[in-house]
């Protein structure tokens, strides 16, 4: 054999040796190629005893940007629709789930002022109230599908503090068919609370006409919100203390007045001055424990702080005090006590 032929013959094996090492290489899935992720949007929500209806909310997993343009991702409606099934896993302080829940519906936003049922758009939806299972059709091109169940608003309404649970909790359990394009995240689930409103929760009023407490709420409050520190009580209407599900928000309801246009319509409405906040800590079947509550504050350039509530609280009938110490940075209040009424 001779010199060239041989190397000739080597050359040979050596292809056939990489295209049997490239058939052994994965490619990699892009971005587009990865499933379609189905979740649930929260992990909970709460209302008071006497609401007629709650929901829960199924979103799209935010998605890699190929375009650059968000970094952290972004959500990539379905080109499809798909069925999602879900079901109850779960009840407290109840019977059955037909004693509390009537009906059903699902619909999306498609914009500020308009919803799929505004405009006629029928989202199929089922759901047995004997098995407490449902499914809901998650449309093509929207980013998310609320489920509302209409409820008995009389079944838990009443005059006493109830310590024992009222809830449901809900799971998606898959998605039908064979399209392995868009799957169901069946790990996580929401739960459903019903609050009581002999309790904390609710909306309860300090009398701005008392100087002294007008005063205290300046000073607590004034800490975090200059609106509120340069407050005189003539110019003030209401000031109400809102404990809702995960949440505290102080909202004084100012005199002055404002146009506001809302969905083609003006309406002329009272000034809020608001301070949204995060619960951190509540003992809500308590009638008196320990409270806190907080948020980041905006300071303006870029800067931000976070500011913190803390205390107790006392519940006697109508009547809710609080003993609360604000923090700020290197500001602190003193302990200051709050009378309000519901």
């Amino acid at each position: 054999m001779t010199r060239s032929w041989l190397c000739f013959v080597l050359l040979l094996l050596l292809a056939a040796a990489c295209d049997k090492e490239n058939d052994d290489l994965v490619k990699p899935l892009s971005a587009d190629e990865f499933p379609q992720v189905i979740v649930l949007d929260d992990e909970g929500d709460g209302g008071l005893e006497d609401e007629d209806a709650f929901s829960f909310k199924l979103t799209l997993l935010d998605r890699a940007d190929a375009t650059g343009a968000a970094p952290a991702g972004k959500i990539t409606p379905l080109k499809e629709a798909v069925t999602v099934n879900f079901k109850v896993t779960g009840f407290k302080g109840f019977n059955k789930l037909s004693d509390y829940i009537k009906d059903a519906k699902a619909f999306y936003e498609i914009d500020d002022c308009t919803t799929s049922e505004d405009a006629g758009i029928k989202i199929p939806l089922q759901f047995d109230v004997n098995t407490g299972l449902g499914s809901v059709q998650f449309p093509a091109g929207v980013e998310e599908v609320e489920v509302e169940f209409e409820v008995d608003d009389a079944l838990f309404d009443d005059d006493v503090f109830n310590t024992k649970k009222r809830e449901l909790t809900i799971q998606l359990t898959g998605t039908a068919g064979n399209n392995v394009a868009v799957q169901a995240n069946k790990t996580a689930d929401f739960t459903y609370s019903v609050q009581d409103d002999e309790a904390i929760y609710g909306e309860w009023e300090l009398d701005s006409k008392d100087a002294a407490a007008f005063t205290r709420f300046k000073t607590l409050f004034g800490l975090v919100s200059e609106d509120i520190k340069g407050l005189t009580a003539a110019d003030v209407k209401k000031i109400t203390f809102e404990v809702e599900y995960g949440e505290i928000k102080v909202v004084v309801k100012l005199k002055a007045t404002e146009v506001v246009n809302e969905c083609g319509s003006a309406e002329t409405k009272n000034k809020e001055i608001e301070i949204e906040t995060e619960i951190e800590e509540l003992a809500d079947d308590e009638l008196e424990g320990d409270i806190e509550f907080g948020e980041v504050l905006e300071l303006g350039k870029g800067k931000f702080a976070e500011f913190v509530y803390k205390g107790s609280f006392k519940i006697t009938g109508k009547q809710l005090t609080l003993e609360l110490k604000g923090e700020l940075e290197d500001e602190e209040t003193d302990d200051i006590m709050l009378t309000l009424e519901k």
